[in-house]
């Protein structure tokens, strides 16, 4: 739910992102992985957003959002 949250934010903020619908991607099952950042390398939960075939064909992307388990922060992938 806080990944679902985190990519809905940043998906609807700033510049018009072509006709954007939460409903164009498909949820990955969360799992764990290391994710190198600011501070170091953390063990976190890691979600990606799949375009479907219709967003895929507009020129969307796989977009990733890790969270940590622990403080529920949440933050996109580059």
């Amino acid at each position: 739910m806080l990944a679902t949250a985190e990519f809905t934010r940043r998906m609807r903020a700033g510049k018009p992102r072509g006709g954007f619908r939460l409903d164009d991607w498909q949820i990955s099952e969360p799992y764990e992985t290391q994710v190198r950042g600011l501070r170091g390398t953390e063990r976190l939960l890691v979600v990606d957003f799949v375009p479907r075939v219709e967003a895929r064909a507009r020129g969307h992307f796989k977009l990733s959002v890790a969270v940590d388990p622990g403080t529920g922060g949440a933050d996109m992938l580059r």
